[in-house]
């Protein structure tokens, strides 16, 4: 599951000028601009690691305000391993962000306003031993255990992951001795992405909306991604 997530940074299209201004001025701000390379110019890729705190990944701080992971990852990916490992109430953090495709942050010193506009994609286990559907190994986990396992993910939370995939093991022989069908022209994936991203844009245009849920004339959203 992780390596198909983070093959999957790749297939993005590639960021317009606008897009890369934006992302450029979040790493300036968090301290995170390598001077060598003063332009993000690739999708940014955020990969959360469960123990990370809720104020590094929302984002704020004591004294002033400080993107989190769900800024950096703004225009680009955030990616959650294990998403049931992570607190219950880190994850119930995500329900505003994921909706309005930004942050408020207030605290007694300062209010800030942070973009995050991004494509959340996380990945678990069916069970938190990890082998209920798989068909050698036994699952030893309860149905408690299961419920408990299970019910860090909220309503809300899973009302706005709008695509939801069974990734089944694949034996190892099966991989390396798979033989390509199809002979595929080089760089055919990045040339078809590249032109489905247009039309997108182009057909959103035309119904007066953006890409990320962004009303532009008072429109319903749509969900693209």
């Amino acid at each position: 599951k992780t390596i198909l997530v983070r093959a999957f940074a790749n297939l993005l299209p590639q960021m317009s000028k606008v897009e890369i201004l934006e992302s450029t001025r979040i790493y300036s701000i968090a301290g995170h601009l390598d001077p060598s390379m003063p332009l993000i110019v690739n999708r940014p890729f955020r990969e959360i690691h469960h123990t990370a705190s809720a104020v590094s990944i929302i984002g704020g701080g004591a004294l002033s305000a400080k993107p989190g992971e769900i800024t950096l990852a703004h225009n680009g990916v955030l990616f959650f391993d294990e998403i049931t490992e992570f607190p219950k109430y880190v994850l119930e953090a995500l329900r505003q962000p994921l909706e309005d495709k930004y942050i408020n942050i207030s605290r007694a010193n300062f209010n800030a306003r942070f973009p995050c506009n991004f494509i959340f994609i996380g990945t678990m286990n069916p069970c938190p031993c990890g082998y209920k559907t798989d068909s050698k190994i036994r699952c030893i986990c309860t149905p408690h255990d299961i419920q408990n396992y299970l019910k860090k993910l909220s309503g809300p939370i899973l009302d706005r992951i709008d695509i939801f995939l069974d990734v089944p093991n694949i034996p190892i022989k099966n991989i390396f001795n798979e033989k390509p069908t199809v002979r595929k022209v080089p760089n055919s994936n990045a040339i078809f992405i590249k032109v489905s991203g247009k039309n997108l844009v182009i057909i959103l245009n035309k119904l007066g909306l953006k890409s990320g849920n962004k009303k532009t004339n008072n429109q319903s959203s749509i969900q693209t991604g």
